[in-house]
């Protein structure tokens, strides 16, 4: 049952809709912070944070598919070189846990920036987007097999990928459980890798930033993951030599500052304090 304080909330709009906690499938929760009218509350058994009541899925589904690649934020990215820096950064650390290039599917691939740079290194791309102009620029641009919709509207073979990547998606799905048990089917056992990054909820910025922590923004980000949390969840849907990644910091400019700055994220990154956090998981 939901809490009493958002009981009241879902009662003054319809947009809402009340959740459980998806690890531990019930709501008991206590409240964090409100920001943009929304609750941010944190499950009382597991620890994971979470929007509730949150916006309803369709009306999430629907921003996605015709607003979220607008054309200034295409151009943007395919112009930003720490875009493609940090791509190149992703890509580095998957060849690391996985040297064998086989079948790559990037789920939430946006216009394709991660599937181009893995394809000219050997790698098969199969990409996975619910924007309309996100897929457009990745054929287009690209050429990359990309298919439009959701992760179930594409019916995947079973057991048919060598890995499968996430990053700064999760926290965008509305039903966890079905998502993660669909990455599992689809997954080759024990010699696949499934990647996920999300930003880091137990970091020292949001630790002290709280409400104000830029990843805040509770229309969308639905759930807070931390390294204490989000493995619980992975090892329910049956992943696991579950470790964690090291996402380095890139900069086109290099020299003493760039340097004290990388070696601050690594400290932190080691402490699981880093801003973003990155996971490796197997199917068993």
């Amino acid at each position: 049952m939901a809490p009493a304080y958002a009981v009241e909330r879902m009662a003054n709009n319809k947009e809402l809709e009340p959740i459980d906690c998806p690890t531990c499938e019930r709501d008991d929760s206590e409240l964090l912070f409100r920001k943009d009218s929304l609750s941010v509350v944190a499950c009382k058994e597991c620890g994971l944070r979470y929007v509730n009541p949150r916006v309803r899925r369709q009306t999430l589904e629907e921003g996605y598919i015709e607003n979220y690649y607008p054309p200034e934020k295409i151009n943007r990215i395919q112009t930003d070189t720490m875009e493609w820096l940090q791509m190149a950064e992703r890509l580095e650390e998957l060849e690391k846990h996985l040297p064998t290039r086989g079948r790559l599917l990037d789920v939430g691939c946006g216009i394709g920036t991660f599937l181009h740079l893995a394809a000219e290194r050997g790698w098969t791309p199969h990409g996975i987007e619910p924007s309309k102009s996100g897929v457009a620029v990745a054929k287009e641009n690209y050429q990359l097999d990309v298919q439009r919709g959701n992760l179930f509207d594409a019916n995947f073979p079973t057991a048919h990928f060598d890995a499968i990547t996430a990053y700064h998606v999760l926290e965008h799905i509305s039903e966890l459980n079905p998502f993660l048990g669909e990455l599992q089917r689809i997954l080759k056992p024990r010699t696949g890798k499934l990647v996920i990054e999300v930003p880091n909820a137990g970091s020292l910025q949001s630790l002290l930033q709280k409400a104000d922590w830029p990843y805040v923004h509770p229309r969308d980000h639905l759930y807070y993951f931390s390294a204490r949390t989000l493995p619980k969840l992975l090892r329910k849907h049956g992943f696991g030599e579950i470790t964690l990644g090291k996402p380095r910091r890139v900069s086109p400019k290099k020299g003493t500052g760039f340097a004290l700055r990388g070696a601050t994220t690594a400290m932190l990154v080691r402490l699981h304090l880093g801003t973003v956090i990155r996971f490796y998981a197997s199917s068993s």
